[in-house]
């Protein structure tokens, strides 16, 4: 049990010294059109909702959708591919898990994280994922995002709308 918090302050640690570095990476990663999505929620009970929302807002099919579900506590078999926890995260911001890598080494043109609370695995997702436009909520922390959609993080269906609104303005899709 004390080793998690270790783990976790190494992981804040390794967050903090490289957060310029993918902060600048992530910069020259530039997409035009909306293709591939990577969704970062933090609710299981959220999935469908989502997926099924933005497949009827975007014109793009649903093998083209990824989705992670953060979670901190997970049985030891986990129920589903999506789900994802601190244990597929090593000391200092290492990525232990093949399926989270295998995630990340894909290039998406669109990140949507629903998370309701900031916590420093997701961070290190946003980092290290290589997608050409971020969006988030406005209660999140901004410094990862280009768009952030002020409203609160159970109006699911009303940050969809917003989402789509301004993507459209910015002829994302």
């Amino acid at each position: 049990m004390i080793f998690t918090g270790f783990k976790r302050k190494s992981n804040q640690i390794f967050f903090n010294k490289r957060i310029t570095k993918f902060l600048e990476i992530s910069e020259n990663i530039i997409s035009k059109e909306v293709k591939k999505v990577l969704i970062i929620l933090d609710d299981i009970s959220d999935k469908e909702f989502v997926k099924n929302d933005l497949l009827s807002l975007f014109n793009i099919s649903e093998e083209k959708i990824t989705i992670l579900v953060f979670q901190h506590k997970v049985a030891k078999e986990p129920t589903s591919e999506e789900i994802i926890s601190p244990a597929d995260f090593g000391w200092y911001g290492k990525i232990k898990s093949d399926k989270l890598k295998a995630v990340l080494t894909n290039k998406y043109d669109l990140l949507i994280n629903y998370s309701k609370v900031d916590n420093i695995y997701s961070n290190l997702l946003l980092l290290q994922c290589k997608a050409g436009f971020k969006v988030g909520f406005k209660h999140l922390d901004n410094r990862f995002y280009d768009l952030t959609i002020d409203c609160n993080s159970n109006e699911l269906e009303l940050f969809n709308k917003e989402l789509k609104k301004y993507l459209a303005i910015l002829n994302k899709i």
